[in-house]
């Protein structure tokens, strides 16, 4: 879709936030209808994980659409600064993965999954950018024949190239390529050429990961390899399955010391080390709000300009267009590109043009929704909050349940709605709280508990969420003795064990 439109970085006077405003300035009826299909589908994805779309329409005969403006960096930029560590790598595809999921579950194939539309936020957060050759799977439309040669060649799939039928799994393989580059620092497929890329992409198989970097786990070289199948029969049959290797491969890191609890935190954590070592550019959301609106014009823009919807009249910067994808404006960016909208004679009325009929609404289910124990749940991405017993409405089809219990569980499964049977029960692992303390409550430095060989922390313990049952807990002592007791965790009275040195109780 690129080098027909105008982004503009806008205020929203009403919700008080800013805003990135997209244009399009072809008059060919296919592009118009490609520009509003991105509206459209994108605008019908509601994930974290994916930019958000506010609004679209027609002003003056221009059509635009609004989405949420994007604080922090793009994948690519943040990939030439320096490598990213292993741990980070996973926190983004993770998140990726999270996002690209979702769609599909909602029959959207991205179709240009690359580092260039992968936006990582400062606190944390990647989203997916610009589904502008997005493919819904729900439609059949000569707009998606056009698709194979609008997307970056390294990254396209060998089904994309030889213009054959394309599903999520297209989606998959462009995932295998960025995790590729992003573990060995280069691309699996690159020439001198467009025409060796296509040539390699199609037929020759690419250099193992390890072999370009020792440090990468054969876990992941295989799972990434396998995202690279020439055959899309031979790569993980959904995104879902990608991620569950990744979360294997991160559980089997070694660690230096305690680890963040959260994707976004360590990712944050990545940002803040990265931004040390080099001049590392992060446009902050905080800091733009924040910012004298002096530095930007407070007109309305007149009738005499080239009108964009007026409640978004705040203009701050015009980037124009050009090759595959649009940026969105960031700190430290280069501002040659900078341009101001010609100005253009007041247009006469006219009807808007014709857009494509809105997707109908999806047909919902109310469900019952029963937690025990309550947990915190989120849907999709949307948090419900605490839940032991609701009712939502939900469309038929794949949903993502999170279930968490603070320091106790997080578990993530995706479940089928059916309409003939709205009633959905998760049972969670019960848990009790166990106090583990020193005789006479004298404290003993260097004193380390285990739970069923796994550490539960420094003596003294308290207030632990355990699961209920029984358990065997052992205190190791600096001076290499150990204590040993047999424990029976009830969720109706916290658990109280005593330890001492020298033996078992």
């Amino acid at each position: 879709m690129g080098g027909f439109g105008v982004v503009y970085k806008a205020w929203d006077p009403y919700i008080q936030r800013w805003v990135a405003l997209k244009t399009c300035n072809a008059t060919d009826p296919e592009t118009t209808q490609r520009f509003f299909r991105e509206a459209q589908l994108a605008g019908n994805l509601q994930h974290p994980n994916i930019t958000m779309i506010y609004d679209f329409g027609v002003e003056n005969d221009t059509p635009y659409f609004v989405q949420e403006f994007l604080s922090g960096v793009d994948l690519d930029e943040l990939m030439g600064k320096q490598p990213l560590t292993l741990q980070a790598t996973l926190a983004i595809l993770l998140q990726v993965c999270a996002g690209l999921e979702y769609a599909h579950s909602r029959g959207v194939v991205h179709r240009d999954i690359k580092p260039a539309n992968v936006r990582v936020l400062e606190d944390g957060t990647v989203k997916i950018m610009d589904f502008g050759i997005a493919k819904s799977l729900q439609s059949e439309s000569r707009l998606t024949q056009t698709g194979v040669a609008l997307g970056t060649a390294g990254y396209l799939s060998p089904e994309q190239l030889s213009g054959k039928p394309i599903d999520h799994r297209s989606d998959i393989f462009a995932l295998g390529v960025m995790a590729y580059e992003m573990v060995t620092g280069v691309r699996p497929f690159a020439g001198p050429n467009l025409s060796n890329i296509i040539y390699q992409i199609l037929n020759q198989e690419p250099v193992p990961p390890r072999q370009r970097n020792k440090n990468c786990p054969e876990r992941l070289e295989k799972a990434i390899l396998k995202c690279l199948a020439k055959d899309p029969a031979k790569r993980f049959a959904n995104v879902r399955d990608f991620a569950r290797e990744l979360k294997l491969v991160f559980q089997e890191l070694p660690s230096a010391g305690p680890r963040a609890e959260t994707t976004t935190a360590i990712v944050r954590s990545e940002l803040a080390r990265l931004a040390g070592h080099s001049p590392l550019e992060i446009t902050s959301a905080t800091q733009l709000s924040a910012a004298p609106l002096e530095h930007y014009p407070t007109e309305p823009v007149r009738p005499a300009q080239r009108r964009i919807p007026w409640a978004y009249a705040v203009v701050g910067a015009v980037l124009v267009l050009a090759g595959g994808g649009y940026f969105l404006l960031v700190g430290g960016k280069d501002q040659s590109s900078v341009a101001q909208v010609p100005a253009t004679p007041a247009p006469k009325p006219s009807p808007p043009p014709a857009t494509p009929t809105p997707l109908p609404a999806p047909q919902t289910v109310n469900v019952e929704l029963v937690v025990t124990p309550p947990a915190e749940v989120e849907v999709d991405g949307k948090p419900l909050g605490r839940v032991a017993s609701t009712t939502l409405p939900l469309t038929p089809g794949p949903h993502r349940f999170r279930l968490r219990i603070a320091g106790f569980l997080d578990r993530s499964e995706e479940v089928e709605v059916k309409p003939d049977q709205p009633r959905l029960v998760f049972d969670l692992p019960r848990f009790g709280l166990l106090n583990v303390v020193p005789d006479m409550d004298v404290p003993i430095r260097g004193a380390e508990v285990f739970l069923d060989g796994k550490p539960l922390g420094s003596l003294p313990v308290s207030g632990k969420k355990v699961a209920v049952g029984g358990h065997r807990v052992e205190v190791t002592w600096p001076d290499g003795g150990r204590f040993e007791a047999d424990v029976v965790v009830s969720d109706t009275a916290p658990t109280d064990l005593v330890v001492r040195p020298g033996g078992s109780s």
